[in-house]
C-alpha cells in the first residue's frame, strides 16, 4: 500500500503537490480532478489513488494496472489559458523520462504525443483534459500512470508495456520515485511557462524517430511519402519536412508518427 506520510515526507516541492487527495481506491485520477469544486482546487492540486477500477488513456482506451504495483495520479495546473498545453504534456513525459533515468538508469524515450517508451516498449501514458467555465479555462489536469513494480500485462491498452520492475529487475520505492517525479515536473513547468528553448530542445531529442524519415497518420490515415521529423515547435505542434522540402505542421491529436 502506498503510504501518503512518507511521500509526503519526501516531497521537495514549493508548490506541486502541496495540495494532496489521497485515495485507497478511485476509479479515475483524471475524473476525480475534473469535478472538483472551484473551492477545492488549488494550482498544483495530485490527487493520487493506489488502486485505479476504471483508468484511462487516449481515446477512451482502458487503463487497467495491478493495485498497490504503480503509480496513477493526476496533476492539476491553472496556467491562465489554453496556450501550449500539448507541449505542457510533452513537459511532463520529459520528466519522467529524466526522473527514471536518474533514478534507475533505464534509457527511456518519448512517443510523440502524450507515452514513455522503454526498449520500444510503453512504461508510462499521459492523458491531458481540460475543464473550462463558459470561455474560460479553469484547469488543466494531467493524468499520469507510471508502471513501476508490476511483471504481467493485459488489456488493449498495456499490450507491449514494460515497467521499471522488468528493465531494472528490482521492486522501487514509489514513494520516493513520485516525490522526485513531482519535483522535476515542478522545475519544468516554470521552464514550460516560461517559453525555454532548451526545455523545446531536450523534449525533441527525446522523441522517438526525431531527425528521421518517416511516414506519418493524420486521423488514422497514412499521408503520401516520406516525412522528415522535426519534433515539436514552440506551440507544440508537430513539424515535419516533406520530399518536396517544405514544412508541415500538424496539431496534436491529428498525427502519429510511424517509424519507416
Amino acid at each position: 500500500m502506498f503510504n501518503k506520510d512518507t511521500f509526503e515526507n519526501k516531497l521537495a516541492t514549493s508548490w506541486l503537490g502541496r495540495s494532496l487527495y489521497f485515495f485507497e481506491e478511485l476509479p479515475s485520477t483524471n475524473t476525480f480532478a475534473k469535478k472538483l469544486k472551484e473551492d477545492g482546487v488549488l494550482h498544483g492540486t495530485l490527487v493520487l489513488t493506489d488502486v485505479q477500477s476504471r483508468g484511462r488513456g487516449q481515446h477512451e482506451h482502458e487503463w487497467i494496472v495491478d493495485p498497490g504495483q504503480n503509480l496513477t495520479f493526476s496533476l492539476v495546473f491553472q496556467p491562465g489559458n489554453a496556450n501550449r498545453l500539448n507541449l505542457l504534456t510533452l513537459t511532463c513525459a520529459l520528466s519522467v523520462k529524466d526522473t527514471i533515468e536518474n533514478l534507475t538508469g533505464v534509457d527511456a524515450q518519448i512517443k510523440w504525443p502524450n507515452d514513455v517508451l522503454v526498449k520500444g516498449k510503453k512504461l508510462c501514458g499521459i492523458l491531458t483534459e481540460t475543464v473550462f467555465i463558459g470561455n474560460k479555462l479553469d484547469r488543466v489536469v494531467v493524468g499520469i500512470g507510471l508502471n513501476v513494480n508490476q511483471q504481467k500485462f493485459s488489456g488493449e491498452v498495456l499490450k507491449g508495456a514494460t515497467s521499471l520492475k522488468i528493465e531494472t529487475g528490482v521492486d522501487l520505492n514509489r514513494e520516493s520515485l513520485l516525490a522526485h517525479l513531482v519535483q522535476d515536473i515542478e522545475y519544468k513547468y516554470r521552464l514550460w511557462s516560461q517559453q525555454d528553448a532548451e526545455l523545446l530542445k531536450n523534449i525533441n531529442r527525446s522523441l522517438v524517430g526525431y531527425g528521421n524519415w518517416v511516414s506519418l497518420k493524420v486521423d488514422g490515415n497514412q499521408l503520401p511519402g516520406k516525412f522528415k521529423f522535426l519534433g515539436a515547435n514552440n506551440n507544440g505542434e508537430l513539424i515535419a519536412l516533406n520530399s518536396d522540402l517544405d514544412v508541415k505542421s500538424f496539431a496534436f491529436e491529428q498525427v502519429r508518427v510511424v517509424s519507416l
